[in-house]
């Protein structure tokens, strides 16, 4: 036990450090939008739909999310995380929980990239794994910080990828693999409309290979795709879904839309496509990558524009929605840096050091927009905490201003607005027990 903990305890500083600025980070972000929705047992998308609602309770998740099923949407694995956490009076059980689980990724990340090269792993990777992930994740603080938007993305990134990594592996026909096959299939297909097929895209390709190679298909894997393919249209069926997502799709309208895609991202990855055509040719002329580490780049690159260009039959793309397809692109990246400097000793200890700069340039702005809205909410918590007192239960609170920051969950989400009547002033009025909030601007 002692020899491992010394033989990872880089990687485990690394981690414990990563750890820590996450819970940072999530400690400093309060409950934002939809989070106050989740906070009740779901019965309808409007506050004034009913006029009481029942506070959620880990017994009653399965009614809540077939309410949520039938009207709204089909991701009840997420939501089903959501309301979990949102049952309690703290957010503190969330914020420990999901700073491991971005932990947790990075783990996958790095584990998928030496699992595919057959590398040692090094743990100076994974300050280049982290710097990715803070510098490429679409709108960071919606899909990692906001307690709704991670269990939408960051929680669901580490199902799919569980489910890479277990069909990764040609694994013995027992009871123990069928369950895991069947579960953690059926919860990658339900995990999301096009991150959670990408990676089952993934497996398939990795199980054709194999087929075309050895002539075998691994009887656990074809199982696990199966229940994927289940729990993919279990979600895609949802009444709610089908009602809110009528859209008539046109060519012409799935052509805009990878237009705009294509606008809305290439310019932010080109540099790490050349990155990676750099690294490729490099490896290949220094007879590092062989003709399955080249497959496997090629397949995740191909998972990563399926999860991304999947988005075109949406009608609409926002872009927390490619966390996915921004995750594989990763996974494809670090294949190829594995693979060329995986076993040098101080090239990933020189560009760990350059990625820290950078991420200490990059944090202190966004930690400093962070805690701006931090101290406002809190400003605007403590009026309602003294209206809760008061005979009207009426509180008027300042507005927070304009976030500058992707790294804020505030940033670009609905919050309070001036009337009582506005949407999140009526559901923040329900989940505090208030008649009615009202805002004002500051100047």
């Amino acid at each position: 036990m002692l020899s491992k903990l010394k033989k990872y305890r880089w990687s485990l500083i690394i981690l414990t450090i990563v750890f820590f600025i996450m819970l940072l980070l999530n400690w400093k972000t309060l409950y934002v939008a939809d989070d106050y929705v989740y906070r009740f047992v779901y019965q309808s998308p409007s506050p004034t739909a009913f006029a009481h609602q029942q506070r959620i309770s880990t017994g009653m998740i399965p009614y809540s999310m077939f309410n949520h099923y039938m009207l709204w949407n089909g991701r009840f694995v997420a939501h089903s995380i959501v309301q979990f956490f949102m049952q309690f009076n703290s957010k503190i059980p969330f914020d420990i929980c999901s700073s491991l689980i971005y932990v947790l990724l990075l783990i996958f990340m790095d584990k998928i990239a030496v699992k595919l090269t057959g590398k040692k792993h090094n743990a100076f990777i994974l300050p280049l794994i982290f710097g990715f992930t803070w510098f490429y994740i679409p709108y960071f603080g919606q899909s990692v910080l906001w307690l709704s938007g991670s269990g939408n993305y960051l929680w669901m990134s580490v199902i799919y990828l569980g489910f890479i990594i277990f069909n990764l592996k040609n694994r013995s026909v027992n009871i123990g693999n069928i369950f895991s096959a069947i579960v953690l299939g059926f919860l990658a297909g339900a995990s999301n409309e096009n991150s959670g097929p990408a990676a089952v895209l993934i497996i398939l390709l990795f199980m054709l290979k194999r087929f075309i190679k050895e002539h075998k298909v691994s009887f656990i894997s074809t199982i696990s795709v199966i229940f994927s393919g289940v729990g993919f249209i279990t979600m895609m069926m949802s009444p709610g879904s089908q009602s809110r997502g009528n859209v008539h799709r046109t060519w012409e309208i799935i052509q805009k839309n990878i237009d705009g895609i294509y606008k809305l991202t290439f310019d932010k990855w080109v540099w790490i496509y050349g990155l990676m055509a750099v690294l490729l040719i490099a490896g290949i002329v220094m007879k590092r990558i062989n003709g399955d580490t080249f497959w496997a780049v090629m397949f995740f690159l191909i998972g990563h524009l399926a999860a991304v260009y999947a988005m075109a039959f949406s009608p609409e793309y926002p872009e927390r929605t490619f966390f996915g397809g921004v995750i594989f692109l990763g996974i494809a990246l670090f294949i190829l840096v594995y693979s060329v400097l995986g076993e040098l000793k101080w090239a990933p200890i020189a560009l760990s050091a350059a990625v820290v700069i950078a991420f200490g340039v990059s944090f202190g702005p966004a930690y400093k927009d962070i805690n701006i809205s931090y101290h406002q909410m809190r400003t605007q918590y403590q009026l309602i905490y003294k209206a809760e007192a008061t005979k009207d239960k009426s509180a008027r609170v300042p507005l927070m201003t304009t976030q500058k920051s992707q790294y804020n969950a505030n940033y670009g989400v609905i919050a309070l607005d001036t009337p009582a009547n506005a949407l999140m002033n009526q559901w923040e009025a329900k989940f505090f027990d208030l008649n009615q909030i009202t805002g004002y601007r500051i100047k």
